[in-house]
């Protein structure tokens, strides 16, 4: 069978194709400019592309389908970890393991900024101290904090201008997710955790201790609001310190106390026009308490994850545009993986966390790879059959696909930079730096080589609509 044929047939096993679009055959020309100068506003809405879909707000998973779900992308998903099966007690052996994990490949070298000699990231890993067996300690994280490849803040750059990009940077942990410490830095400031969707390093501040089934229980206790807006801020309360205002992300989910008498102020405030919710905080000790917490209603929240359709999905994407890209989520934002992420997550599904993973899960709804010989017209043929939501992989890199039109699929992306093919014919690399949409033919690598024909895989991680 040809490859082209191969991946048709791929294709129609992952959902069916769409109906053809003429190949695009010279750059698309938007208001007289040639792309990427000018895109129609209308085009920058996500209304714009969910009402060229039909059926677009059907929902695709019920909670129970989207809970199935959860559990075998956790069981099988690559970097992914369920602390419900962590063992009572890890070798020496199983926790030096998971500590070169995550440095293994991480070849930048740590630039200090003013001249002074790094610091001995390996003596602050503290591998010898490691005992036989270790017993896991349970923690919340009670604030947004990076996930670091080693025990220390330095930045890892490949040269001192790459001010952008952090290679020690990893990912970041949200308030109240779950993590089991496994291993602490020679300094104590730093602990080594495995959390559901990555394993590193993390300062010991940002985590309260408390009993297994507690940490464990705080993801389960019903009902909840979700956070579905980019961020919201939530008042805390906790019993022995003054309250404290706290960023939250697109899709942090926090138990609601539905018994809280309404006459009765919290952190100086009235609740009527806020929701209550419990929120991981940190006692003196160091140790978990789930302090009162007060979510205005005005935050662009909801009662649980929001439906699972493609229109929901595309509308959560489109609240980023124009975010600026963060390398591992490090300043506050995100970069390209933890981007679609945590649009998946505010409609309550779990993904890995990094692209190469996302591409690699077996436990979507329909992964196609592509031989690397395929030729452009499959490659095409392949991409105008996705559905919005879909992600297509390139190495290094992931983008969602938004919609199609005369031209091609197009594609909303968290990108620190992106190439087009100038005015004179040669690569012109574009600093975008931040959430975009684009049509995805014209785009090129960094080497001059088209984005379709750098396409790796193609992942569903919703099902195929209905409809079709």
């Amino acid at each position: 069978m040809s490859v082209a044929r191969c991946l048709l047939a791929a294709a129609l096993a992952t959902g069916g194709l769409l109906s053809p679009v003429a190949v695009a055959t010279e750059p698309p020309v938007f208001n007289g400019t040639p792309f990427p100068e000018s895109i129609p506003a209308e085009r920058l809405t996500a209304a714009f592309w969910t009402e060229r879909v039909a059926a677009c707000d059907t929902v695709l998973l019920d909670a129970a389908a989207v809970a199935r779900q959860n559990a075998g992308v956790l069981a099988t998903g690559p970097g992914l970890h369920d602390l419900a099966r962590l063992p009572e007690r890890l070798s020496r052996d199983e926790v030096r393991a998971l500590i070169t994990g995550v440095a293994a490949g991480n070849k930048a070298l740590p630039v200090v900024a003013d001249g002074d000699m790094a610091p001995d990231l390996e003596a602050l890993v503290a591998r010898d101290a490691i005992p036989p067996e270790v017993a896991p300690r349970f923690a919340l994280a009670v604030r947004r904090a990076d996930l670091r490849t080693f025990p220390s803040d330095l930045p890892g750059r490949a040269k001192p201008t790459d001010t952008d990009i952090d290679r020690f940077q990893e990912s970041a942990l949200f308030p109240g997710t779950p993590v089991a410490i496994l291993h602490t830095s020679a300094d104590g400031r730093y602990a080594f955790v495995v959390a559901p969707h990555y394993a590193a390093w993390v300062a010991g501040a940002a985590l309260a201790e408390g009993d297994r089934t507690t940490v464990l229980g705080f993801a389960g206790s019903q009902p909840r609001r979700v956070v579905t807006g980019p961020t919201a801020r939530v008042v805390v309360a906790p019993p022995d310190g003054a309250a404290e205002e706290i960023v939250v992300d697109m899709g942090v989910s926090l138990p609601e106390v539905t018994d809280w008498p309404l006459g009765q102020p919290l952190a100086g405030q009235g609740t009527l026009a806020a929701t209550v919710v419990r929120f991981p905080s940190r006692g003196a000790d160091g140790r978990l308490v789930l302090a009162p917490a007060l979510l205005p209603r005005g935050t662009d929240s909801h009662p649980g994850p929001l439906p699972a359709s493609r229109a929901n999905l595309l509308r959560q994407a489109f609240k980023f545009l124009g975010e600026r890209y963060c390398w591992g989520h490090r300043g506050g934002g995100r970069d390209c993986s933890g981007f679609v992420g945590e649009c998946y997550r505010s409609l309550g599904l779990v993904i890995p966390r990094n692209s190469r993973d996302q591409a690699a899960c077996t436990a979507s709804f329909g992964r196609t790879a592509i031989v690397p010989d395929a030729d452009r017209e499959a490659r095409l043929t392949l991409l105008r059959s996705l559905e919005p939501g879909d992600l297509v992989h390139v190495p290094g890199h992931v983008m969602m696909v938004i919609g199609h039109d005369e031209r091609g699929p197009w594609i909303i992306h968290d990108s620190h930079a992106a190439t087009v093919r100038g005015p004179d014919g040669r690569p012109r690399r574009l600093p975008t730096n931040s959430v975009v949409i684009s049509p995805l033919e014209p785009l090129l690598r960094d080497d001059g080589r088209s984005m379709v024909e750098a396409v790796t895989v193609v992942q569903r991680y919703l099902p195929p609509s209905p409809e079709r």
